[in-house]
């Protein structure tokens, strides 16, 4: 069963975990800004492989690391890291031109940029593992690409099961190659979902997991919305994803826990299964609120203090 709720202070003050409380990612972000490579190449070479794996985000993401990146690599080119590091911006810096819309909404000055950058991405990446074949990153975000340049899904597979021989848990690079087999990237749902719980139950204790919560959060779009998680057997199977992951028995928590406890309360709460949802907004309290899948602390708070209106003693509103 899942943890017995501890009631938080109805007044807290809530605000977005920008940094999962991690000082690494906090100094890496100033470093990144401030285009201080010692401190950053400090920080990315001193990470086990979970946090250089989340640090590697905030590197992909930060604007500007494409201007100063190739002064690093020529200066260090003994050193896969930098290149790393430019093969990931690029895959960020390709979306930044290409934008978030639907392809209609992007022009053909945009779409020449967004290849030239991929390609660049590509370039980057593909030479990190020709020199450092068990450079997980580098596969995490090959994966990406094979989705971005809309790649055959043989060679999707075959750049995730290279990643999962080094890194079998690798959260990041499930969640990427779930996406990989949506429907809206020429996969299909039965696809989708077929992975998700596929790679739960072989890693069970873990975040893993959570994909399954993941693969109900995007199918809901086809299916009527919110209404879609209320149906018992998507909140069951997310309330089952949950006890497979963070209540299992062999979990332990780890830096990226705490995204798992938003997700998972996200989709619990919008599906009625109250209990459970607060079980865990308990475990976020005001601290470990994040960005997603919220988008807002409005809307976190809103969820948070219906649900425990809600809950019952069988844990469900009917």
């Amino acid at each position: 069963m899942w943890p017995k709720t501890r009631r938080a202070d109805a007044d807290d003050t809530v605000e977005i975990n920008e940094f999962l409380h991690d000082e690494g990612a906090r100094r890496l972000s100033v470093a990144l800004r401030d285009r201080d490579w010692p401190t950053a190449r400090e920080i990315l070479t001193g990470a086990d492989p979970e946090h250089f794996m989340y640090y590697m985000e905030f590197a992909a993401s930060a604007d500007g690391v494409e201007e100063w990146i190739p002064d690093v690599i020529r200066a260090e080119p003994n050193s896969t890291l930098p290149l790393l590091v430019r093969g990931a911006r690029a895959v960020y810096w390709a979306w930044d031109a290409r934008g978030s819309g639907t392809s209609d909404t992007v022009s053909q000055e945009q779409w020449k940029i967004w290849f030239q950058r991929l390609k660049l991405a590509e370039n980057c990446l593909d030479e990190v593992i020709d020199r450092d074949p068990g450079c997980a990153e580098a596969w995490h975000y090959l994966v990406v690409l094979g989705r971005a340049r809309q790649l055959p899904m043989e060679e999707r597979w075959h750049r995730f099961n290279k990643l999962i021989e080094i890194d079998p848990t690798h959260l990041f690079g499930h969640e990427q190659m779930l996406n990989n087999l949506m429907p809206k990237w020429s996969g299909s749902t039965e696809a989708m979902f077929d992975f998700a719980r596929t790679r739960a139950a072989a890693c069970p204790g873990t975040n893993v997991p959570l994909i399954v919560a993941q693969a109900h959060l995007e199918h809901r779009w086809s299916e009527g919305g919110e209404a879609y998680l209320r149906r018992p057997e998507v909140s069951g199977e997310i309330c089952a994803a949950a006890h497979t992951s963070v209540w299992h028995d062999d979990y332990r928590r780890s830096l990226l826990t705490p995204v798992l406890w938003n997700h998972f309360a996200y989709s619990l709460s919008v599906g009625r299964l109250f209990r459970p949802a607060n079980a865990l907004f308990d475990e976020i309290g005001d601290e470990w609120v994040r960005t997603a899948p919220w988008r807002s602390v409005e809307r976190f708070t809103e969820l948070r203090d219906w649900s425990r209106e809600k809950d019952d003693d069988t844990g469900r509103d009917d």
